[in-house]
């Protein structure tokens, strides 16, 4: 790990909380939906790349689904499919972040919509914590009508950050994301970048 460090941001989906993409593609073809070439568990296209990034509210995806299958489908139905992408956060991920929160300001940026959040948050809560007691500050695309890989997404993460945290600097950041493009963007935004590829041993990047 470089000395240099003082700051980790991570990604949410595919590096903290498992992913079950083609499972959530099945879901959306047994409603009728063919999305398998909007959804590739990294970044989104179409739909889920507007409600991403804020273009879209929860009211406007649903219609914008309903849209695609051509007939009448409840709200229940379609968060109940979208929601299948999302599993769970692995025990020794949350061990590692509260002994990486001892050492270093973490911070989580993730490009996601309120669904997901509102679901997925769930994940977190292990050992009586909630997902506000990892994280300085907690970075969400929909919130912030920016998604990644738009450099300006880490501009105004880093900037925010410092608000709160005097001297957040990009070179004393690292960025950790499953996506090789968004490592990549945040890369020219002067981070440095570690590209985790899903199913691999996340501790390692710490030893």
């Amino acid at each position: 790990m470089n000395p240099q460090i003082r700051n980790i941001i991570f990604d949410w989906g595919g590096v903290l909380i498992d992913l079950d993409t083609e499972g959530c593609i099945e879901a959306f073809r047994r409603l009728g939906a063919d999305v398998k070439a909007l959804l590739t568990g990294t970044n989104e296209l179409g739909v889920f790349s507007a409600y991403e990034s804020g273009a879209l509210d929860t009211a406007g995806f649903h219609q914008e689904i309903r849209r695609i299958i051509g007939k009448e489908v409840s709200d229940e139905e379609i968060d109940k499919a979208w929601n299948t992408q999302l599993k769970s956060i692995p025990a020794g991920k949350l061990d590692l972040l509260l002994e990486l929160k001892a050492r270093y300001n973490l911070y989580l940026l993730s490009n996601t919509n309120e669904l997901h959040w509102f679901c997925g948050t769930k994940a977190f809560r292990y050992k009586g914590h909630e997902v506000q007691d990892y994280f300085k500050q907690i970075f969400l695309s929909f919130r912030m009508h920016l998604a990644k890989p738009d450099p300006q997404i880490f501009l105004t993460a880093l900037k925010e950050a410092g608000l709160k945290e005097a001297g957040l600097k990009a070179e004393e950041t690292l960025f950790v994301d499953d996506s090789p493009v968004n490592c990549q963007a945040a890369a020219s935004a002067g981070l440095h970048t570690f590209h985790y590829v899903p199913g691999n041993d996340l501790n390692e990047i710490f030893l």
